[in-house]
């Protein structure tokens, strides 16, 4: 181990070098298929208080069609 230590004072990488894995590490990866379908997503519905009411209405005389038409 003290072996990679002495080693790292006594080389110094070549400029290129440094830039080329600095451009690397800074640009950002594109994400694979598998990350790109397991990443998480937000859906939003914004319903009104009124439009809540109505949905209900509508459902409850849905039901009270659809009991009525079975007999």
């Amino acid at each position: 181990m003290t072996e990679l230590a002495r080693l790292r004072d006594e080389v110094t990488p070549p400029p290129d070098l440094v830039a080329r894995v600095m451009t690397r590490v800074s640009e950002p990866r594109l994400p694979s298929v598998w990350q790109w379908l397991r990443r998480p997503f937000l859906i939003e519905i914004r319903i009104s208080p009124i439009l809540l009411i109505g949905l209900a209405m509508a459902l409850g005389a849905a039901f009270v069609y659809v009991g009525a038409t079975l007999r």
